[in-house]
């Protein structure tokens, strides 16, 4: 974080480390028009909607004494700090005001993209739509998001993607408890395994009247496993729903919800 590269300046106040040698603490940095909180709880971190570019002019404009900007890329994010230098001494002292970051890497294309390819491929809607919408919303996978709302998982985009699948697929869980059923229990493993050994001994004497007759009382062996037809059914509706409305909508109010650039502004920079 930031703020654990905060020192603090002589002056009112002022700390000193250990042996008397000052330490450095950067002077008050303006907090970015429209940037709003990641969460309630902490003012330092923020984001805003405005390109990389736009708060890097922002904060070339507000420049104070001893400030400059250095440019950092790393492996999935490229931004910049705004850094305090001071001479003390024979030393310059330098302390990170605030680091501005925006993604860069490429991240897995969000849920939304692959719900729409499905129905693209059933027929239901044509790869025009698709790429329109690809093309139009296609930033979301390297946005930000504000955390989400407390009992929530995940951010703000996480639960609107929880909601959209949600909705999209409202039989998920009666599927899943369906596939459950077709586990067959002990008991009828070991019955199996006994009718397969009648069976064996009765086709070694060559009574094959006696293997039919054993066969037309065992049926329940050859029908499918409790739930699986009930499972077959629940995941045919599930592939034949047309869902693509749904899923346009999440995009639609995720990039509502997203945010392109991330500032972390050092303790002693920001104030409340």
């Amino acid at each position: 974080m930031a703020a654990a590269l905060c020192f603090a300046v002589q002056g009112a106040g002022a700390l000193f480390a250990d042996g008397g040698e000052e330490i450095l603490v950067p002077h008050p940095m303006p907090v970015y028009p429209g940037s709003v909180q990641v969460d309630e709880k902490n003012h330092l971190n923020r984001l805003t909607k405005d390109e990389l570019a736009a708060v890097r002019k922002f904060f070339e404009a507000n420049l104070k004494p001893g400030d400059s900007i250095k440019t950092f890329t790393e492996e999935d994010e490229a931004g910049f700090n705004v850094m305090y230098t001071k001479k003390v001494g024979s030393r310059n002292l330098t302390v990170l005001e605030v680091r501005v970051a925006a993604r860069t890497g490429q991240r897995p294309p969000h849920q939304a993209f692959g719900e729409l390819n499905v129905q693209v491929s059933s027929g239901r809607h044509k790869e025009s739509e698709f790429q329109a919408l690809a093309k139009e919303y296609g930033a979301i996978d390297s946005a930000y998001f504000r955390r989400g709302a407390p009992g929530g998982r995940g951010d703000e985009g996480a639960q609107l993607l929880a909601a959209a699948h949600k909705q999209a697929h409202p039989d998920e869980a009666k599927l899943k408890a369906a596939g459950k059923k077709n586990k067959v229990s002990a008991d009828d493993k070991a019955e199996a395994r006994e009718l397969k050994k009648k069976m064996k001994e009765l086709k070694a004497q060559g009574d094959f009247a006696g293997m039919m007759a054993l066969a037309q009382d065992s049926k329940k062996f050859q029908a499918p496993p409790a739930g699986q037809m009930e499972a077959a059914r629940l995941a045919a509706e599930d592939r034949n729903r047309d869902t693509w409305d749904i899923w346009v909508k999440c995009l639609k109010d995720t990039a509502a919800a997203a945010y392109r650039t991330r500032l972390e502004y050092s303790s002693d920079a920001l104030k409340n």
